[in-house]
Formats: structure tokens, sequence, C-alpha cells
């Protein structure tokens, strides 16, 4: 009988490991784009909050996503503002 194969795992280059590193530690766009996203699903957790708040500045480097940011953060800082009311 012969064993069921375990996939390979990826293979990483140390310069994959090294921009994931800096990611964890840099705000960045993408994590900030989720949260907000969450954010207007439901109501965010304060860890998701903190991350938001430290992710708020986006990527150091470029403005890529920073119109639909500032939109999308709007709606969710109106929706608090709602579910706070009602609550």
């Amino acid at each position: 009988m012969s064993s069921p194969s375990k996939p390979e795992p990826e293979k990483r280059s140390f310069s994959d490991a090294f921009y994931d590193g800096i990611g964890a530690v840099l705000p960045g766009c993408s994590t900030a784009l989720e949260l907000v996203e969450t954010g207007l699903k439901r109501p965010l957790t304060f860890r998701e909050k903190f991350v938001l708040a430290y992710n708020s500045p986006l990527c150091l480097h470029c403005s890529c996503n920073r119109e639909r940011f500032d939109a999308e953060r709007l709606k969710l800082r109106e929706l608090d503002r709602e579910r706070r009311e009602t609550t």
C-alpha cells in the first residue's frame, strides 16, 4: 500500500520572509481596507480597532488606496455613530 503523499510546502525565499516581516511591522493598505470592510459588516473588536488605528496611515511609501480607504472609513464612522445611538 502506498501512503498518501503530503503536498510539499511552498518554497519561500529569504526576501519573501523579509518582506512579510516588514509588512507585519509597517502599516499597510490591505490590512486597513480589510478591517474597514469588516467594520461595515459588524462591530469591530477592541483589538481590530487598535490594528485599524495603527494601519490608518496606510503604506508609508504610496497612497495607492487612500481615496477608497478615506471613503470607506467615513462610512464606518457614520455607521459606528448610528450603532452607539441605538444602544
